[in-house]
């Protein structure tokens, strides 16, 4: 298998992981908080799902491109 392949596949996978790790951690802040709790005047769970979760999860995106991508060539490099 080239080796782009198997990188690309699994750069993939970690995207696709840290996908439904958002979704759940959306899910979780907006439905498993209780709807009373408020900061601020703003619903709890609205703080968390909409705003924390978001920019949480931007910051890890940018953590995964950094620690675990790595560059790939992708054009033909042969020396004449």
């Amino acid at each position: 298998m080239n080796p782009i392949v198997s990188v690309a596949r699994r750069e993939a996978l970690l995207s696709v992981l840290l996908a439904l790790l958002y979704l759940a951690g959306w899910a979780a802040t907006a439905y498993l908080v209780p709807p009373g709790l408020t900061l601020a005047g703003w619903p709890l769970w609205f703080v968390l799902s909409c705003l924390f979760n978001p920019l949480l999860f931007v910051l890890l995106c940018a953590l995964m491109v950094r620690v675990c991508f790595r560059p790939v060539a992708l054009g033909d490099h042969h020396e004449s």
